[in-house]
């Protein structure tokens, strides 16, 4: 079974990206309102050992785009805290999500949200293509 997506496809491309951006955002929605009831679900070591790897990457990252050691380590850290809040906050809602938070929420809910969210990334992604167009 080859489930070979053609990347090529403009219609396609945009439908995946959008796709899984709107995903993401409303796993972290959920992941918000699981916070807020229950607290935190991700246990702290994997928390630090995210912000660590991603700190790392991003250190690395701003000091070979030409920042001074200070700006790359300041950039590492707000784009590390970043990373982590999302992705803790979208492990939550996914496990909102199994716990049955779709069906206190109901389908109607969720699927708006979806799509409401498809749209937002797609204006994301076009503004964020207009904007650095010329800088690459």
């Amino acid at each position: 079974m080859n489930m070979d997506v053609n990347t090529e496809n403009p219609f396609v491309q945009a439908l995946v990206v959008s796709t899984t951006m709107a995903v993401f955002m409303v796993g972290v929605a959920f992941g918000l309102m699981n916070m807020v009831t229950s607290g935190l679900d991700v246990p702290m070591p994997a928390m630090l050992l995210i912000f660590a790897v991603i700190f790392i990457a991003g250190s690395v990252y701003f000091e070979s785009r030409g920042a001074d050691y200070m700006g790359s380590l300041a950039g590492g850290a707000i784009v590390s805290l970043v990373a982590t809040f999302s992705t803790t906050a979208f492990f939550s809602g996914v496990k909102y999500a199994v716990e049955g938070g779709i069906s206190v929420l109901g389908w109607e809910q969720v699927i708006s949200a979806l799509a409401v969210c498809m749209i937002a990334s797609m204006f994301l992604i076009r503004v964020l293509q207009h904007k650095l167009k010329g800088a690459f």
